[in-house]
């Protein structure tokens, strides 16, 4: 099998920094290892070569491979006798130490003495004495003051196409908005943001270009992404189960184990959590709800949701197969057989006292009566 390798990113000091000191204790030597090899070829290689040259066999190399694909180091692609493999750059320590699953990872890994010493040893003083003056050179946009439509046309037709993450109709959302929701506003992170969104809160394209319009400010033509994170977050319509209810996103999904009650905006917020910082895909976030909701008795405990979709990251859990295997492996209190002590009574339990009748209740008073009088008791 031939790899070829493309480098997406070029990695600077600081990145090169977190992968050997941040990323190596949670992926391990081997994965580090091929991360550099892979960085240092040219065009392709052969697998068997790898093998050769890193010393390494085939479960291995597709263990370090898969450390690497699970903290978004690389991204494989296969077909037939083919492999491309892109290789990204490491988070910044910065951002890597602030990861809500990074850093918990870490610090689960090397314990918070490590964690201080390297966090003190990567920290960079970016404070600025006050005996500077900024120099400032703002960018002369002038030359676009004679921007015209036609123009436009012609930067669309050579501009590269932007390749999104999500499946979502930006072509329907786009539709009639090229005055509300101009150019300047369709940057990559705001278009991730509306369709990663849309995938978590069930929203089709024409509710989500209503909203966008909703969002921007007339009168400061500011776009407000929190604004439209609240819109969405009240969108009650209801959808229908598709044929396969694991697709469906999230909120949906729960709001269906709801009988269509509407999810309130703290459950909304944890599953968004488990798509956005701990990186689950939709179908192992609609597994993780069902099965949480099964150990729990129907209560959505984020403690306890967060706790089980940590430990699913660790194992690498990225598909509903992989979580279902996880799920099957667990102990759980319905499998386990509660034996009942039978208890052993001494026989003189079984006896049972002759009940007294009143009137021999009563003749023994008399006689304990006449024993005080006589002075016997």
């Amino acid at each position: 099998m031939a790899i070829e390798v493309r480098c997406i990113e070029h990695l600077s000091v600081e990145q090169r920094q977190s992968l050997h000191l941040l990323y190596g204790p949670l992926m391990g030597k081997s994965s580090i290892c091929l991360y550099e090899f892979l960085g240092s070829i040219q065009n392709s290689v052969e697998l068997e070569d790898v093998y050769l040259l890193l010393n390494i066999n085939a479960s291995q190399f597709d263990k370090a491979r898969n450390y690497l694909e699970q903290y978004h180091l690389i991204e494989t692609y296969v077909h037939e006798d083919d492999m491309l493999i892109l290789l990204y750059a490491p988070l910044l320590p910065d951002k890597f130490l602030c990861h809500d699953t990074y850093s918990r990872l870490y610090l689960a890994s090397v314990g918070s003495k490590c964690f201080d010493k390297i966090k003190a040893m990567l920290h960079k003083d970016k404070t600025i004495s006050s005996v500077y003056t900024k120099v400032e050179s703002p960018l002369d946009v002038s030359i676009l003051d004679s921007w015209n439509e036609s123009k436009e046309i012609a930067y669309e037709k050579v501009k590269p196409t932007i390749k999104q993450k999500y499946d979502f109709d930006f072509a329907t959302l786009f539709k009639g908005m090229d005055r509300v929701f101009p150019a300047r506003y369709r940057t990559n992170e705001n278009l991730d943001r509306i369709a990663q969104m849309a995938q978590i809160y069930g929203i089709d394209a024409k509710d989500m270009r209503r909203y966008v319009q909703r969002s921007i400010n007339p009168s400061t033509h500011v776009f407000d992404l929190d604004k439209l994170k609240e819109m969405v977050m009240r969108n009650r319509k209801v959808m229908e189960t598709s044929k396969d209810p694991y697709q469906m996103p999230p909120v949906k999904f729960l709001q269906n184990k709801q009988n269509g009650i509407p999810v309130v905006k703290s459950d909304q917020a944890l599953i968004e959590r488990l798509c956005t910082q701990f990186q689950l895909s939709v179908e192992v976030v609609n597994t993780l709800i069902e099965y949480t909701l099964q150990q729990t008795h129907q209560q959505f405990s984020r403690n306890y949701v967060e706790k089980v979709a940590a430990s699913w990251v660790r194992l690498g859990v990225d598909s509903r197969k992989k979580a279902l295997e996880i799920i099957n492996q667990a102990p759980t209190e319905n499998k386990r057989e509660k034996k009942e002590e039978k208890v052993v009574l001494d026989e003189k339990f079984y006896t049972q006292k002759e009940e007294k009748s009143d009137t021999q209740i009563q003749q023994e008073m008399l006689e304990l009566q006449k024993m005080l009088k006589e002075g016997k008791l």
